[in-house]
């Protein structure tokens, strides 16, 4: 029988995460896989709800995790809106997304960021609690890695699942990429930083928010149908969704290898002409630097590159 301690319990008996991304940075994955492992190797039980996000637009979603230990009554699954743990990979979510509400006193919170904890910390409004930061983009683009990667190894860290399993599950979940990913999991622990506040009483305790609100029949639409005229972006400027600076792109390095089409998270964002990159598309680019991820690196650069990682560099 394990002997694993959960790091937090609610009155339940629930250690509840939360973890807030976009669709398409593998928020979902992460959370499976762990999720997985304290069922598999911790003798956990819980319960599991994604909320899905639209990889091509860019869409906040996130995935509630409840871990409570087995033969705990489980009577409820869903999201969570209470929080102990909060995962955050996108700055940019923490006031778009108020995802200071129902955090817990004393919550542990993970954000991928070049910020301080406590630039973090007024950003948040944490009451109280632990505040992880790290610069996972540059280190899932440093190793190859993904952004999922360095942020699930904080989140095991923080739950203190243990490191053996998790690696195994990673070697076993991708073959073809265990070098990468292993590299990107070691760094973010060893690259993190960390600082607990106290209740000082700077910020109170949010409420927790309502969660997916209610929904019934006066406000469904007829059949299930969606109005595609008020939901299209097309021909609309979508620029107000953007959740950072687009990528730089030098013309001169671009080998047109249409990478970066493939991935990017609004194909109107990549601007073609004659079987050509051109440029970005203002309008369109959402700045989740996916294109950057895939842009080759040839002898003489990358035709796509982060102008955040430059700034730091300089």
């Amino acid at each position: 029988m394990s002997t694993y301690q959960l790091p937090y319990q609610d009155s339940r008996g629930f250690t509840n995460c939360l973890l807030c991304a976009i669709g398409g940075d593998g928020a979902n994955m992460a959370a499976k896989l762990l999720f997985k492992l304290g069922a598999k190797y911790l003798d956990l039980d819980g319960a599991y709800d994604a909320r899905y996000g639209s990889e091509k637009k860019g869409t906040p979603t996130d995935v509630s995790l409840k871990f409570c230990y087995f033969g705990t009554p489980v009577l409820e699954s869903g999201p969570n809106n209470r929080p102990h743990i909060l995962v955050v990979f996108r700055e940019e979510l923490i006031l778009t997304q108020g995802l200071n509400r129902g955090l817990q006193e004393n919550a542990t919170v993970i954000v991928n960021t070049t910020k301080s904890a406590d630039e973090i910390r007024a950003m948040l409004q944490l009451h109280s609690g632990t505040i992880y930061t790290l610069d996972a983009m540059r280190i899932a683009e440093e190793t190859g890695s993904r952004l999922n990667m360095p942020m699930m190894a904080m989140l095991a860290h923080v739950l203190g699942f243990p490191e053996d399993a998790i690696k195994h599950a990673i070697e076993d979940t991708w073959p073809r990429a265990v070098k990468a990913n292993l590299a990107a999991y070691e760094q973010a622990v060893a690259h993190s930083f960390s600082r607990t506040f106290a209740a000082d009483g700077r910020y109170p305790l949010a409420p927790p928010a309502e969660v997916r609100g209610k929904l019934g029949y006066d406000n469904m639409l007829d059949g299930g149908a969606i109005d595609t005229a008020a939901h299209s972006t097309v021909g609309k400027n979508n620029a107000h969704v953007r959740f950072n600076e687009p990528p730089a792109y030098a013309r001169e390095l671009c080998i047109d290898c249409a990478k970066c089409l493939v991935v990017c998270a609004d194909p109107g964002a990549i601007h073609w002409e004659d079987g050509k990159m051109v440029g970005i598309d203002l309008t369109y680019c959402k700045g989740c630097m996916r294109c950057v991820a895939v842009c080759p690196e040839t002898k003489r650069g990358k035709a796509l590159t982060n102008p955040a990682l430059k700034e730091v560099e300089a």
